[in-house]
C-alpha cells in the first residue's frame, strides 16, 4: 500500500469514496479547495493504483482535525487506515501542533477501537452529532510526543 497527498487524479475517486461512507463527506470542489489551502492536508492511500482509503486533516494553531477518514471496504483491515492517520500525526509534528483530534460516531465500534489502537482517548461526546445516523459522536484526542 502506498500513501501520499491527494492528486488531481484521484479527486472523484476521494468524493465517491467519502459519499459512500460518511455523513460528512466532501465533494470534488471541496477536496480540490483542501489541495490549495495552507491549513488542510488531504492524504490518500492507493494499491496498485486504485484509491483505498482518504484522510482529511485541518490544522490551527497548535492543534489538528481530523475531519474525514473513509477506507473503501474492499481494502479495509489492510494498515491503510493506521498509514494515513500516521503520515496525519508526521505532518502535525512538523507544523508544531500538540494534539490530533476526531469525532467519530458512538456506535461505530470498529472505528473507537481503530482510533483507541492509533493512541487517541475519548475526550467527550456531542450528543446527537450524526443527525442522519441519530448518533453522538465521541471526541478523541491523541497527544502529539515531539
Amino acid at each position: 500500500m502506498e500513501f501520499s497527498r491527494i492528486s488531481e487524479k484521484y479527486i472523484a475517486a476521494a468524493a465517491l469514496t467519502e459519499a459512500a461512507y460518511l455523513d460528512t463527506a466532501w465533494s470534488e470542489n471541496q477536496i480540490r479547495e483542501a489541495l490549495e489551502r495552507d491549513d488542510t492536508l488531504y492524504l490518500i492511500a492507493t494499491e496498485n493504483g486504485e484509491l483505498c482509503a482518504v484522510l482529511s486533516c485541518v490544522f490551527s494553531l497548535y492543534e489538528g482535525m481530523i475531519e474525514n477518514l473513509a477506507v473503501d471496504e474492499n481494502h479495509r483491515r489492510k494498515g491503510a487506515a493506521l498509514g494515513l492517520i500516521s503520515l496525519a500525526e508526521a505532518e502535525a509534528i512538523c507544523r508544531n501542533a500538540e494534539q490530533l483530534s476526531l469525532e467519530v460516531a458512538s456506535r461505530n465500534a470498529a472505528a473507537v477501537s481503530l482510533y483507541e489502537k492509533a493512541g487517541f482517548v475519548k475526550a467527550g461526546i456531542r450528543k446527537g452529532f450524526y443527525r442522519k445516523q441519530n448518533d453522538d459522536a465521541i471526541v478523541m484526542i491523541k497527544e502529539i510526543k515531539k
